[in-house]
C-alpha cells in the first residue's frame, strides 16, 4: 500500500502534517523507561541466555504472538527456508543479513535476473555533471546525519523508526518546496505492513509527464539507500546507524539536493528512494519491487548506495554488484568523477543489501559501498558504536562524496 503525494510549488505552506498523516499499523513504543532502558534489557539478556527472542517476549508481550509466525528466509548466500519472525532476530545476532520472500517466492523466482547486453551510453555530460558535484555541500550531509543519528534507533516497527522516516520525508519536502521553476517534482510516502514507511522522491523527465500512463511510460532510473537503523544484539538498544546506513541516506539526499538546486530536467524519470526496513529482511524495498512488477513499471538500472562513509587505512572504494555489465558501466561512471579511486569486489555469504530485490525482480542493479567488504569491513555497524565519532578519525564525510 502507498500514499503519494503530488507536490505543488504553488503550496509550499501546506502543513507536512496533512501531506504525511501518522501511520495506523499497530507501533512499538519505545518510551516506556522500564521495559526499554539499555540497562533493563542488558540484564534480562544475561538471564534468558542472551537470547533475543525470549527477552522479546517479555518486554512487548503485546506482540509476542507475531514471532511464531513462519517466514520464508534466505540469508544472502544461501537457499531460502521456512524459519519464524522470532528467527530473524536469531539471525541478526549472528550478524547474517537476508532477505524475507514470504508471499513472493513465485513473483521473485519467475524474474530472477541475468546477465543482459545491455548498452549503456557513453559519458557526454562531464561538465554538467561537474556542476552539480560542485554544489554537493559537506555540511549539509554533517547537519542531515548529526539529525539521523540523534534518534536512539530508528528501528522500522519502533516509533522511533516512524518519526525518522518523517524527518526524512520533512527534508526532501523542504528541497522540492525551493525547487527551480520548471523541474517537475514529485514526493511519495509508501506505507507498509509494518509502521515505518519508506519516501520516494521523483524526477518527472523534461518533456512533462507521458500519456496515458505517465508510471510506466518509460524506463526510470532508481537511487536508493535504507533509512532504518538495527541494533543486532537486540532491536530495542541503541543504533545510531551512522555508517549503516545513514551516511547512504545523506549522501543519495544531498545528490537530490543539489540537483533540484541545478534544474535537473532528465530525460527519462530519475527517482529517489529512502527504504524502510532493510535490516527486517528488504521489506521495504521487496514491497516496492512487487508493485513495480505487478504494475509493469520498467526500470532500467538501480544503484543502492549503503554504507559509504567509513575509512580504514588503506581502504579503496568498491562497487558489488549481480550484472557485470552494469557493476563496468557504473565503475567508469565513478572513475570519470570521483576523487577515490574504484575497484570490484565481492560480497560475502551472509551480507547484502536493497538492490537484491531489484535483482531478483529482473532488472540491472548495482551495490556502491566504501570498501572491499571482505577486507575493508566497518567493525561497528549494526552496535551502539556505529556513529561519526570514531577513535581514530574513520568516518569520512569526503568519501561520501
Amino acid at each position: 500500500m502507498k500514499a503519494v503525494v503530488g507536490i505543488s510549488l504553488l503550496l509550499p505552506f501546506v502543513s507536512a502534517s496533512i501531506l504525511y498523516p501518522p501511520a495506523s499499523q499497530q507501533v512499538l513504543h519505545v518510551d516506556d523507561q522500564t521495559r526499554t532502558s539499555e540497562g533493563f534489557i542488558n540484564r534480562l539478556l544475561a538471564i534468558h541466555d542472551d537470547d533475543p527472542v525470549k527477552v522479546m517476549r517479555l518486554v512487548d508481550a503485546d506482540n509476542a504472538a507475531e514471532l511464531d509466525e513462519p517466514r520464508l528466509l534466505q540469508v544472502f548466500g544461501k537457499d531460502a527456508v521456512w524459519m519464524t519472525e522470532g528467527d530473524k532476530l536469531r539471525l541478526r545476532k549472528q550478524g547474517l543479513s537476508f532477505m524475507d520472500l514470504t508471499g513472493r517466492e513465485d513473483l521473485f523466482a519467475a524474474k530472477l535476473s541475468k546477465e543482459k547486453q545491455t548498452v549503456w551510453p557513453d559519458l557526454r555530460y562531464q561538465d554538467k555533471v561537474k556542476d552539480v558535484i560542485e554544489g554537493l555541500k559537506i555540511e549539509e550531509m554533517v547537519y542531515n546525519l548529526g539529525n539521523l543519528t540523534s534518534f536512539y534507533n530508528r528501528y522500522y516497527r519502533s516509533e522511533l523508526g516512524v518519526q525518522s522516516s518523517r524527518w526524512i520525508h520533512n527534508k526532501v519536502l523542504e528541497i522540492v518546496a525551493n525547487a527551480p521553476p520548471g523541474v517537475h517534482l514529485s514526493l511519495e510516502t509508501f506505507t507498509h505492513s509494518f509502521p515505518q514507511p519508506s519516501v520516494l522522491a521523483r524526477f518527472e523527465p523534461a518533456s512533462g509527464r507521458v500519456s496515458p500512463n505517465p508510471t510506466i511510460a518509460t524506463q526510470r532510473i532508481i537511487i536508493g539507500a535504507h533509512q532504518d537503523s538495527a541494533n543486532y544484539r537486540f532491536p530495542l538498544l541503541p543504533a545510531p546507524g551512522a555508517d549503516d546506513d545513514g551516511s547512504g541516506t545523506v549522501t543519495i539526499l544531498e545528490a537530490f539536493r543539489a540537483l533540484v538546486e541545478a534544474g535537473f530536467k532528465p530525460e527519462r524519470p530519475v527517482e529517489f528512494h529512502w527504504y524502510a526496513a532493510e535490516e527486517g529482511g528488504l521489506l521495504g524495498r521487496n514491497d516496492i519491487a512487487t508493485e513495480y512488477l505487478q504494475y509493469r513499471k520498467e526500470v532500467g538500472a538501480m544503484i543502492q548506495f549503503d554504507m559509504t562513509s567509513y575509512v580504514p587505512k588503506d581502504a579503496t572504494p568498491s562497487h558489488s554488484s549481480s550484472l557485470m555489465s552494469t557493476t563496468n558501466w557504473t565503475m567508469a561512471l565513478a572513475s570519470e568523477y570521483s576523487s577515490s579511486p574504484v575497484a570490484g569486489a565481492k560480497l560475502f555469504a551472509g551480507a547484502g543489501s536493497d538492490h537484491m530485490s531489484w535483482h531478483r525482480a529482473g532488472f540491472p542493479a548495482i551495490f556502491a559501498t566504501e570498501g572491499d567488504p571482505f577486507t575493508e569491513f566497518n567493525p561497528y555497524i549494526h552496535t551502539a558504536n556505529d556513529s561519526t565519532d570514531l577513535k581514530d578519525s574513520e568516518f569520512s564525510f569526503s568519501m561520501c562524496i
